[in-house]
């Protein structure tokens, strides 16, 4: 079995000479209704023409980008092939050798990047943060199919590889998607999973006649999160059908020019990120930087990755044979991970008799919220694990984390 080599990121001086010209070069179209935003609190037109440019003079006058390959090469970084393909990952190992290994996974239009500020954080686990194949500095596919349930098997296998035979996940975005893949087809393996990105959708007739019986009782704020859902569907998601329809067009574009690679992610970023109406960078909004903003789409950039990470939704959103099925779980079903619930999320889960007002914790313990932060579904052989993960005192109790 070959062994992960160690990896450094390093963009030449010829690419980072290149970049300053293309940036330099940039034609900038006109703007209407410039500084309006609509109901949501987004561009309204999209990218604002005057934060664009203010990105982009931040880019060529201030931004470092050697200050931030230092800081991207100061955690430790590896490649591996799997499956044939060379993937990039984040291996941080716990100075505990019975840590819980993490399986720790992005999205679009992220990196690996995101976790950089977590991953001080979490020295009581052993962290895997992959960058999804196709995704900066792992391998792009080579033949048509790779949707979730290909990144969910090369994921797998990666922790496999690297001798983890028990591990927890986390995932956001497509990481959410891709984590609930593992877990649900290697439960045994991957035996809890926590989300920030919660999506519930009634599978049967069943379940689609359990949830109608039940909307005469939803509450004025689980009506506000399906009012929330239906404005997104019908005005955010026009990304997701190109992409998910024609991403190499789009991708010589975004390929080729970095102010429109810029102007494609930072959109999102807006609209996605608690940033009020402002920039994503403004004073009380997202909290992201410029700079962090900046390396991320460096990230895509250097590695002239945006058209294979497009192609994801393609592979899913437009073929997708088989992430619609239900997951077939053990008996007992998935009893425990965590699912974060924000405002601005979709539609929070419900249970399959639609209530949302009665959980069990990994305890096995009853309690009542009307809306709740924290929604658990737990593999029943980690009912008594993961309520130790960062607390290994647990008073309930006295398990020791299988070796992996």
């Amino acid at each position: 079995m070959a062994a992960p080599e160690p990896f450094r990121i390093h963009v030449s001086d010829d690419d980072l000479t290149d970049l300053r010209q293309r940036l330099q070069r940039a034609r900038v179209p006109d703007q209407v209704g410039a500084g309006q935003s609509d109901p949501n609190g987004a561009w309204a037109y999209g990218t604002d023409k005057a934060a664009l440019q203010d990105y982009v003079s931040h880019w060529l006058t201030k931004f470092d980008w050697r200050q931030q390959e230092a800081k991207l090469n100061a955690v430790p970084q590896f490649t591996l092939q799997v499956n044939g393909l060379k993937t990039h990952f984040i291996h941080q190992r716990s100075k505990d050798t019975a840590a819980i290994p993490l399986l720790l996974v992005h999205g679009w239009p992220g990196s690996f990047v995101e976790f950089m500020k977590l991953l001080p954080l979490l020295k009581k686990f052993h962290v895997v943060a992959p960058s999804i194949p196709g995704y900066g500095f792992s391998e792009a596919p080579k033949e048509p199919g790779a949707s979730v349930v290909f990144m969910a098997e090369q994921l797998t296998e990666l922790m496999r590889l690297l001798g983890y035979t028990h591990y927890v996940a986390q995932g956001g975005d497509w990481g959410s998607i891709i984590t609930t893949q593992v877990a649900g087809r290697y439960p045994e393996r991957c035996v809890a999973l926590h989300l920030n990105m919660c999506a519930a959708i009634p599978s049967t007739i069943s379940d689609f006649v359990q949830v109608a019986l039940t909307m005469p009782s939803w509450s004025k704020e689980e009506w506000d999160a399906v009012r929330r859902t239906q404005y997104f569907m019908k005005y955010e998601t026009g990304y997701q059908k190109i992409q998910g329809t024609k991403p190499q067009t789009l991708g010589y574009g975004l390929n080729d020019s970095p102010v429109g690679l810029l102007a494609w992610i930072l959109e999102k970023f807006q609209s996605w990120s608690d940033s009020h109406g402002q920039r994503p960078d403004a004073p009380g909004g997202s909290g992201l930087t410029m700079d962090e903003i900046l390396t991320n789409v460096m990230i895509y950039w250097s590695s002239q990755s945006i058209t294979s990470s497009c192609r994801l939704y393609y592979e899913t959103l437009g073929l997708h044979p088989s992430h619609k099925e239900p997951l077939q779980l053990q008996p007992g079903g998935l009893l425990g991970g965590k699912g974060e619930v924000f405002p601005r999320d979709f539609q929070p889960p419900r249970r399959r008799d639609g209530s949302r007002s009665r959980l069990l914790d990994c305890f096995g313990r009853s309690f009542r919220s009307s809306l709740p932060k924290w929604t658990f579904f737990v593999h029943p052989s980690m009912s008594h694990d993961f309520c130790c993960t960062l607390d290994r005192a647990c008073p309930y109790h006295g398990h020791v984390w299988p070796k992996s």
